[in-house]
């Protein structure tokens, strides 16, 4: 029963884990094993006397036969360990042994040169996970009451903790923990940690002390070489060498032959060696105590299975050594903060020192958003290029410029997900503080579950990358001018508090054209008060319009301008100010740019400029801290005032997942499945009245179908039920019943049943497998609503239009799973079908709550049950009270069938 209940998860505990420790470096975590006695032995020889004291309460010289085998015993069900381990030797141990039904002692040694790197709280979390897996509630440990380090870890993990002295032996304290790892105290301090670890591991990546390039040639056209020029022209802060084995000096930098030569302590290896080579020469790093690596070379997996055969060997060698890894196959990174100042690309770049951080995974896009910012005066912070990203991902590196300081905005450029479900637990926590913008492409690709549902059908794969990005908070974007327009916004101006925008400027047809935008993104045209409009009179010719937009003429001044725009800025009724400029000079387009510039800063709304000018440099002026974010038209500054007013909302939500009571009746559903997967075929797909059950469990209105093998059954189960009734074969894999003439509604009598299951056995034979016999149920709006569990994305919740014509009309909204109330009716209410709901053309509206309390429950049953594949409830009929699913199909995940 509980394999079926439990959370899916995207390893299992079986699997080596790559963890991060405190310092930055990494190591492995996995689940001890009887092969491991000879590693065991070496780490128990390896402990100091007191270390061994701690652990074992003696300073034992050996580890006995006895002692050894209990510590092995870990293949049954009243033990499990698991050990923490770098370059193939263990660093720590951690064991829990079962005392009770539902207690477990717990005990911890971690290597005298490892302690302090938060290995111990790894092991404990990692004995919880599979504490949480067994049954087990709660730990109990005795320790040393001199053992500080260890009553750290306990009292620091995040789960209720009760330390007390033992009244039998005041030398040693006992220790209670409750294993909750989905509590919110624990989940926020495991994030806590495993952030700060990445940040840790990520600054000699970012900010080294020290950098060696590998592979530089004497010419000036290979990558490396053009690296180390680009490091010393922009005057890399740390020490910096090269390795060649023909030079000793190359453009003023000592030059070595080999990595072994070094000699100094290096954070950073660049390496543009060919691919064949880079494995050994991270090697070399890795034992030359080097902490991390960019790799600018090709050849990986970019280029097949061989390519792919050799990155993941390179990922081996990095991790064995604990560095960290951008690349490969990528442009480089670039860090402006003056006490670093890393210039690290092969490709000449120009990039201004500022606010925004940009990660790519195409160098060709990093380089042209990289131009845009720089053309509009927008400065970065750092740039990324992940390439192939074998380690580093932009998870890592959302909680490394969370932490930055000179971070206010973050920029990402995808093509892919390494792990979509890490992703949305981040990007929701970072962009909580920092805002978060992306450009996801591959918009075209279909979704990665096959289409054997409506409810697949209907759930594209963008169609979940923008629930997910909605959700979580990111402002997406679809070009590199939009992303710079939007992030310089972002990082200079606050954010409108509703989404009334007032227009001023000097062209009246370019304020038409931004009215107009403003209406294709939700935005609306302010009403201006008396007041404003009296004030605008005095400063404005008799020519200008003073209605909103406010068109103050071709020859209103710059002074004229911001001083319209100030009055405007005023008015309760405004939430942010468009200002559209058709430059007619340069010294007046730079007199206007540094007055608005001065305004905006002080501003409590924004002020974003559109401006019509051919000498695009007057953008990248600047006085003292003050910066100007401008668009290139009425429809980027429409844009991005309206993502903008986005982010505001989503802030003023909480920009945190609610909580969410589970499913009704969960261990009845689980019972229930776990009977029919015990005679299930090799479909996976349950029966229809099973799926129906586990709907009316779930709190759901259903019509139940009943099964008959007779047309005398049949009949039987109508009379008892009551006519009018629906007939259908019974077959659960016939996608589209009705398409197969295995459907017969509002039949009203025996006879016309009787015929109806005739016409069945003549058209389909065997393959109807009986007949399902329900009620009819009463007229309304047909939907349908589904779920379907991604492999990547995990579970996802989708209501549209329903019945035949459901993948006809396309008309659908989609949610990560578990869903609110208020978000299920957000989904519903942005369909282009809501019109029927809500009464169309003078038609009674339909129980809208009564559809979105089954989005809900539906939702709740994807996110309690990861064994359900797909979910499809098509149709769900809408009444004027109350909503009924009809016809209700679910199919289960073989990677999650539950055994008995």
């Amino acid at each position: 029963m509980r394999e079926i209940l439990k959370s899916a998860s995207n390893t299992t505990s079986d699997e080596p884990r790559t963890v991060l420790l405190s310092d930055g470096s990494s190591a492995k975590v996995r689940n001890l094993k009887r092969t491991d006695r000879t590693a065991l032995l070496e780490f128990f020889a390896s402990l100091s006397e007191e270390t061994r004291r701690q652990r074992f309460f003696t300073a034992m010289a050996v580890l006995d036969g006895e002692l050894l085998e209990r510590l092995l015993d870990v293949d049954g069900p009243s033990a499990f360990a698991v050990v923490t381990e770098r370059l193939g030797k263990i660093i720590g141990v951690g064991r829990a042994h079962r005392s009770k039904s539902t207690e477990a002692e717990v005990a911890f040694t971690v290597s005298d040169r490892h302690q302090h790197h938060g290995i111990g709280t790894l092991l404990l979390e990692a004995l919880a996970d599979r504490a949480a897996e067994n049954g087990i509630e709660q730990f109990v440990a005795v320790t040393q009451a001199d053992n500080v380090e260890m009553l750290h870890v306990f009292r620091n993990c995040g789960l209720q903790v009760s330390i007390r002295h033992d009244p039998e032996d005041a030398s040693t304290m006992l220790v209670e923990l409750q294993v909750d790892v989905g509590h919110e105290q624990f989940l926020a301090a495991r994030r806590k940690r495993e952030q700060s670890a990445v940040a840790l591991s990520l600054q000699p990546l970012l900010a080294p002390r020290s950098i060696a390039v590998i592979g530089v040639s004497t010419t000036t056209k290979s990558p490396g070489r053009r690296i180390l020029d680009a490091l010393i022209d922009h005057e890399f802060a740390g020490h910096l060498v090269a390795v060649n084995p023909h030079a000793e000096n190359i453009g003023g930098v000592r030059t070595v032959p080999t990595v072994a030569d070094i000699g100094d302590s290096i954070d950073l290896a660049i390496i543009a060696v060919p691919a064949s080579s880079v494995e050994s020469v991270a090697r070399e790093c890795g034992e030359q105590g080097v902490r991390a690596l960019l790799v600018i070379s090709a050849g990986f997996a970019e280029i097949g299975d061989v390519g792919r055969n050799r990155q993941q060997e390179l990922l081996n060698i990095v991790r064995s050594f604990g560095m960290r890894l951008i690349g490969p196959n990528c442009l480089g990174v670039v860090t402006t903060s003056e006490d670093v100042r890393m210039h690290a690309v092969f490709a000449n770049i120009r990039i201004l020192p500022g606010h925004v951080a940009l990660m790519s995974q195409s160098g060709a896009v990093a380089l042209a958003i990289a131009a845009l910012a720089a053309e509009s005066g927008l400065g970065l912070s750092s740039l990324v290029s992940v390439g192939n990203k074998a380690d580093v991902s932009g998870n890592d590196l959302l909680d490394y410029w969370d932490c930055d300081p000179r971070t206010k905005v973050i920029a990402l450029y995808l093509e892919s997900f390494g792990n979509p479900r890490t992703f949305a637990r981040r990007a929701r926590d970072v962009g909580s503080r920092k805002p978060i913008v992306a450009i996801k492409s591959a918009r075209s690709t279909a979704g990665s579950v096959a289409a054997t549902s409506h409810t697949g059908a209907l759930t594209s794969q963008d169609s979940t990358v923008d629930a997910l990005f909605e959700q979580t908070g990111v402002l997406r974007v679809d070009d590199p001018g939009d992303l710079v327009s939007l992030c310089s916004a972002l990082s200079a101006l606050p954010l409108p508090a509703g989404r009334s925008v007032a227009v001023v400027g000097n062209a009246g047809g370019l304020s038409i054209l931004t009215v107009d935008a403003m209406s294709n993104n939700d935005l609306v045209p302010a009403q201006l008060s008396p007041a404003t409009t009296s004030d605008l009179r005095s400063i404005a010719s008799p020519n200008a319009s003073l209605s909103n937009p406010v068109d103050l003429t071709a020859d209103a001044t710059p002074a004229q301008i911001t001083e319209a725009v100030r009055l405007v800025l005023s008015d309760e009724e405004v939430d942010a100010v468009i200002v559209d400029y058709v430059g007619m000079n340069l010294e007046t387009t730079q007199r206007l740019i540094t007055s608005l510039a001065v305004l905006a800063h002080s501003a409590t709304k924004p002020i974003l400029t559109v401006l019509a000018t051919q000498d695009r440099s007057v953008l990248q002026t600047s006085v003292g801290q003050h910066y100007l974010p401008t668009a290139a038209s009425p429809t980027q500054a429409a844009l991005v005032i309206a993502k903008m007013a986005d982010r505001f909302d989503w802030l003023q939500n909480g920009g945190r997942p609610e909580t969410h009571p589970p499913t009704e009746n969960a261990e009845s559903i689980a019972s229930l499945l776990l009977t029919e997967t015990s005679e299930m075929r090799d479909s996976r797909t349950v029966s229809s009245p099973t799926a129906a059950l586990v709907f009316k469990l779930a709190g759901i209105r259903v019509a139940m179908p009943h099964y008959a093998a007779s047309a005398e059954s049949a009949a039987h189960i109508a009379s008892e039920i009551g006519f009018p009734v629906c007939l259908k074969a019974a077959n659960p894999n016939l996608k589209h019943r009705s398409d197969e003439g295995a459907v017969w509604t509002n039949l009203k009598d025996e006879f016309g049943l009787d015929c109806a299951f005739r016409a069945f056995e003549q058209r389909l034979g065997a393959s109807m497998e009986g007949v399902l016999v329900q009620p009819m149920a009463a007229e309304g709006v047909e939907m349908i609503v589904g779920i379907i569990n991604d492999p990547a994305f995990g579970p996802l919740v989708m209501v549209g239009a329903g019945g035949r014509e459901a993948e006809i009309w396309k008309d659908s909204a989609v949610h990560l799973a578990p869903v609110s109330h208020a978000a299920a009716l957000n989904m519903v209410s942005s369909l282009r079908s809501f019109p029927l709901l809500s009464g169309f053309r003078g038609s009674p509206p339909a129980d809208i709550a009564a559809l979105v309390d089954i989005v809900v429950r539906v939702a709740r049953l994807a996110a309690d049950f990861p064994s359900l594949e797909a979910i499809d409830a098509n149709p769900v009929i809408v009444h004027r009270q109350g909503a009924t699913a009809v016809d209700v199909k679910i199919k289960l995940s073989p990677d999650h069938l539950p055994s008995m």
